[in-house]
């Protein structure tokens, strides 16, 4: 069974054989070597605004970050809110791409919890993508530029709770599972959860929260 989210946040593949490839769809890969620059100009765009905040966010200090030369950023990043917009999609797409990656799991359950998993910064990697996001995120409010792209990627986050939920309700023992009253309620308690294990120590343990989401996951059966 495969659970496709339009709204493009997330491919989750929850029974069933592995991911198709892109190509297999037509689509020509990118060259790698864009890739692996593209990679590099985001993760330092991050470590500056994580470091120094938001207003240090600009193509000089990214680019000093990466190790490029400034005029070869500005082409690509004109304005500063061009490249505050490429740092927070950037959050959206590495997430998209961490749950393309996971197998199917033993079960629909194990699938779909495993997936809200991935959504938590449990990690170093997915701290620094939280916190990017909970800046820029702050800064989207009063940002024109940058609003739809956040409301994007909150809707994107709410499509994809739906859709696991709907893969949910296919176990049987999940069968009285009313997906419209519980998307909302599963999209805050990861929202919730983030928020909460990024701002813990980053040595602190996160097993409340995973513990949390699993404790929900287990309600909803007896619904």
């Amino acid at each position: 069974m495969t659970v496709r989210i339009t709204a493009g946040l997330f491919l989750v593949r929850v029974c069933g054989n592995t991911l198709a490839q892109s190509c297999e769809n037509g689509e020509v890969p990118r060259s790698l070597d864009h890739d692996a620059r593209e990679t590099a100009v985001g993760e330092a765009a991050w470590r500056v605004l994580v470091r120094d905040g938001i207003t240090a966010l600009s193509v000089r200090n990214v680019a000093a970050e990466a190790g490029l030369a400034a005029s070869s950023l500005r082409y690509t990043f004109p304005t500063q809110a061009s490249l505050r917009v490429f740092a927070l999609e950037l959050v959206a797409r590495r997430a998209e791409a961490r749950i393309r990656a996971l197998p199917p799991g033993a079960t629909v359950r194990a699938s779909v919890e495993e997936r809200l998993r991935h959504l938590l910064p449990l990690d170093a990697e997915r701290r620094l993508e939280m916190e990017v996001f909970l800046v820029i995120g702050t800064v989207a409010l009063t940002d024109p530029a940058l609003r739809p792209v956040y409301d994007r990627a909150s809707e994107d986050l709410r499509a994809g709770c739906a859709d696991l939920l709907t893969a949910l309700a296919t176990d049987p023992a999940y069968a009285g599972l009313d997906v419209a009253a519980e998307t909302p309620r599963l999209h805050a308690l990861v929202d919730g959860l983030a928020l909460h294990l990024v701002y813990q120590g980053p040595r602190d343990p996160t097993g409340w929260a995973t513990d949390a989401l699993a404790r929900h996951l287990d309600s909803l059966a007896a619904v």
